[in-house]
């Protein structure tokens, strides 16, 4: 995936949508209330329950290469255990969220028409406020051994507890990217990136948020300076050394793209940490890209999935999660020729030829970083909005 949403990703953190379907709800008095618990039974008979059932999964839509992996890795695997796999595509997961907050609102407790949600971020908090989704039920899949749940990116979605109630999928990670020809070094701090700027004027730029990648750059930014005072005094001094002097932004990540190929900038930017492999198997990048990091470590998120509580499907739903903990799958999910994502596996958990495999398939592509270094975590859920509104204020005036 490209990293312009969620994020990964993974779909997007549309926060207005989600703010008004979730108050709609809250004001409806049908908010806050409990969550289900799935009734206590063994693997074999979520297996049976499963059988035959159709999973609705709710998903954004436009990442070819996620579509595919589903299609081609997902669905094989869940019709061996008797599940159909539906992708039900959307532009932006809220359009899921407020489905289920229309079934909730008009007394639907069951039989609801999503049975499985891509989601992370603002999108989850929302409805994990609002009593949305299954609960206790995603640390209970048998492929859940393989996860480190003590790790913050893993058991903290945006800062706010996963509580069971969401099982990840796929990683992401922030990854920079320029062309060897052109640069020889490139810069790996911040302080570095804006000397840098200063000796090569016009060559670097960002996209202006509430771009994902840009507004992801910002908060980068702001973590590594200190705070968003110093974060936003920094993007000041660096606008006049940018592209077209700071006096405009790319207004996406595909017009960024568009001139680190035209050879227009030297960097490129993405949530997706294969995105250079992606533009170069489709001729968009030359063979001479490569990644790099920028304050010793990548920012950071998890992609999930999640139940609502009044899911038609449930059994069949948690078979459909717990396949994508499979290390099969995640193994193929890793190789940069068909997404290249990180494993949210723990190595250490898997069997030995099962790690092994995991360490292969993601290693020793030139277009993914060696390591990924010290992970930076997301900000807190809802901090995003206000964050895009200073620099809005600050910096681009």
């Amino acid at each position: 995936m490209r990293g312009r949403r969620q994020r990964r990703a993974a779909a997007p953190l549309a926060l207005v949508g989600v703010a008004v379907a979730v108050g709609a709800l809250l004001l409806a008095g049908c908010g806050g209330a409990s969550p289900a618990s799935p009734p206590a039974r063994s693997w074999s008979q979520v297996l049976s329950e499963a059988r035959g059932q159709t999973v609705e999964w709710w998903m954004y839509g436009g990442d070819a290469a996620t579509d595919e992996f589903v299609d081609d890795y997902v669905k094989p695997a869940a019709a061996k255990l008797g599940v159909t796999v539906d992708r039900v595509p959307v532009s932006d997961t809220v359009e899921a969220v407020d489905r289920v907050v229309a079934e909730r609102k008009a007394g639907k407790s069951s039989g609801g028409a999503v049975d499985l949600i891509w989601i992370n971020g603002e999108n989850f908090v929302e409805g994990k406020e609002a009593g949305l989704w299954l609960k206790d039920w995603a640390r209970s899949l048998p492929n859940s051994r393989y996860v480190d749940w003590t790790e913050p990116v893993i058991n903290r979605d945006f800062q706010v507890p996963v509580a069971g109630q969401e099982s990840p999928w796929q990683g992401a990670a922030f990854v920079f990217g320029y062309n060897s020809t052109a640069v020889s070094s490139p810069p790996t701090s911040f302080p570095e990136l804006l000397a840098w700027a200063k000796a090569h004027p016009g060559r670097f730029t960002y996209p202006a948020p509430p771009d994902f990648t840009g507004a992801a750059f910002v908060r980068q930014v702001i973590q590594r300076l200190g705070g968003v005072r110093q974060g936003l005094r920094y993007l000041e001094a660096l606008k006049p050394y940018q592209w077209e002097g700071g006096s405009q932004f790319p207004t996406s990540i595909d017009e960024l793209d568009q001139l680190f190929a035209n050879e227009q900038v030297d960097f490129d930017m993405s949530y997706n940490a294969n995105f250079l492999e992606l533009s170069v198997r489709k001729g968009e990048f030359p063979s001479t890209v490569r990644p790099f990091l920028i304050g010793g470590g990548a920012l950071q998120n998890t992609s999930y999935v999640t139940i609502p509580a009044n899911a038609a499907h449930a059994a069949g739903a948690e078979v459909v999660a717990n396949l994508l903990l499979d290390p099969r799958l995640q193994t193929a999910m890793a190789d940069p020729g068909v997404l290249g994502t990180p494993s949210v596996l723990d190595p250490s958990r898997l069997p030995p030829a099962a790690a092994a495999a995991l360490r292969k398939r993601s290693a020793g592509s030139p277009f993914l970083p060696a390591s990924l270094g010290e992970p930076l975590g997301e900000l807190p859920a809802g901090r995003d909005v206000p964050i895009e509104e200073a620099w809005t204020r600050a910096v681009l005036r």
